[in-house]
């Protein structure tokens, strides 16, 4: 039973890691990106301004913001890769930044 679950352990460790590598740092463009992304989740509960900084620095590119009650939604769009995201400020920090889909960091 020990051996069963320390396999089982390192099989998660495996498939973590293996969901890890996508070549490098940044995200792959494919549209089936994970709901959290790992290179930027640091961020989360940053000062507005400073999360900007941070993700223009690792090659973001502000795209748009909208206003939903007392939060706002910024799209940003790393330069490299394409991929999208989007960053839920609350009370001027960043509340969740997820993965989203390529239409969203379209300008309108």
């Amino acid at each position: 039973m020990k051996n069963s679950i320390v396999m089982s352990l390192a099989g998660v460790a495996v498939l973590a890691l293996v969901g890890c590598t996508d070549g490098g740092a940044y995200p792959s463009s494919n549209g089936n990106a994970p709901s959290v992304t790992p290179y930027v989740k640091d961020l989360v509960g940053a000062k507005g301004r400073d999360g900007e900084i941070s993700l223009e620095e690792r090659g973001f590119v502000y795209v748009k913001t909208e206003k939903s009650d007392t939060d706002s939604y910024t799209y940003w769009k790393h330069s490299r890769s394409g991929q999208c995201i989007t960053v839920r400020t609350s009370e001027g920090r960043y509340a969740s930044i997820v993965n989203s889909p390529a239409f969203d960091c379209q300008q309108r």
